[in-house]
């Protein structure tokens, strides 16, 4: 059996049990910021890191244990046979959540277990590991809460939301994985005709776009955290890739729109969609959304206008959102949905409201049916 906490966003927990129960497994139970699985074999960890467009890790726990103060903390990671997962020669770093009255600096309490690593290869081999901070062959995941230390293996490496496609994103892209998530809650499927009026660097339609095409969210990915397990098998991994490979289908055309004024931006989404490989099915159009005739009736829109940072874009930004509210309505019939502040309007009662975070920042993900006026 192994076990695993696969991690997500705040208050995505149920939507990323909907989707492990579609991949197959049942014995889940929601956490914080995540849910926990168990699964037959160590197969799950591929699975999971590979297909789930919601997970931001797959942890794997190596230890779990009481913690008190710093000294049980280095007892507790000095029982680890950290040589199970990393070699001398490899670089590695210490990723942490900590919320432990002993640990106000949470920075600290990463560099105790450092600290019993590092003990445990020079008391083996006379010599220690580096660090790195960025892009380390192998990353640990330090987590404690109420007393309880818990060590895992980070199965994924980067964060999923790293799909590989975007080189840039925009002044505060979207995470791919909340992108895909919100779609998800939006019921997007392959036959919608999309139509994203604040594009951006182009996040909803290439999430939108992998969905419908049934594409791995961790296609373009070279390098996974799994790599570095003892029970990792490359034959296995390879055979079961290509098997989810084989599985991806051909972009329908005159489905996925989007416009953005912004030249940069539009750059910014053309280079994305290219590196997806998806760019002959997704219309980029430079321009403002005021003045866009879709070339095709589109039966769902999407948008993250700019949510603004200083006090002299408030006049502008309730202009915006107004103007999106009248282009939104002008689109009926549609199903409509924004993500957005909590303070703002685009002058529409919508039916459902979601609240989610945006890098941090809780925002609502608002549904509008848009009927016509006859309707």
């Amino acid at each position: 059996m192994v076990k695993l906490f696969v991690t997500c966003g705040s208050g995505l927990e149920p939507l990323l049990i909907e989707e492990l129960t579609s991949f197959g497994f049942s014995n889940l139970k929601p956490g914080f910021r995540g849910v926990y699985v168990e699964a037959p074999d160590f197969s799950a960890v591929y699975k999971i890191n590979y297909l789930s467009r919601i997970a931001t890790r797959v942890l794997l726990p190596i230890a779990n244990f009481k913690v008190w103060d710093k000294k049980t903390l280095y007892k507790g990671a000095a029982k680890v046979d950290w040589s199970q997962y990393l070699d001398v020669k490899k670089t590695f770093s210490i990723d942490f959540s900590v919320s432990h009255k002993a640990f106000k600096n949470t920075l600290f309490a990463a560099q105790v277990v450092k600290d019993a690593l590092c003990d445990h290869f020079r008391e083996k081999t006379g010599v220690r590991p580096n660090v790195k901070t960025s892009n380390p062959q192998v990353q640990f995941h330090l987590f404690i809460y109420n007393d309880w230390a818990t060590i895992s293996l980070d199965t994924s490496g980067a964060p999923l939301h790293k799909r590989g496609y975007r080189m840039e994103g925009g002044e505060a892209p979207l995470q791919e994985n909340l992108a895909a998530a919100l779609l998800t809650m939006a019921g997007y499927h392959k036959d919608e005709v999309l139509l994203d009026p604040c594009m951006g660097s182009g996040t909803f339609l290439v999430e939108a776009a992998m969905i419908a095409t049934n594409t791995p969210p961790g296609y373009l990915r070279e390098h996974w955290g799994f790599f570095s397990h003892p029970d990792f098998n490359q034959e296995t991994w390879e055979a079961f890739k290509a098997q989810e490979d084989e599985k991806i289908l051909p972009l329908a055309p005159k489905k996925l729109f989007g416009i953005d004024k912004n030249k940069a931006q539009v750059q910014k989404a053309m280079a994305n969609t290219r590196l997806a490989g998806l760019h002959k099915g997704v219309a980029i159009s430079e321009g403002d959304f005021r003045d866009f005739k879709p070339p095709v009736k589109p039966t769902m829109l999407i948008a993250n206008p700019p949510y603004g940072k200083r006090l002299d874009e408030g006049d502008y930004l309730d202009r915006l959102y107004n103007e999106l509210g009248d282009f939104y309505k002008a689109q009926a019939p549609a199903k409509g949905f924004i993500l957005m502040p909590p303070d703002r309007s685009i002058g529409l009662k919508p039916t459902k409201r979601n609240v989610v975070f945006n890098g941090g920042i809780e925002s609502r993900f608002n549904e509008y049916d848009l009927w016509d006026k006859e309707d």
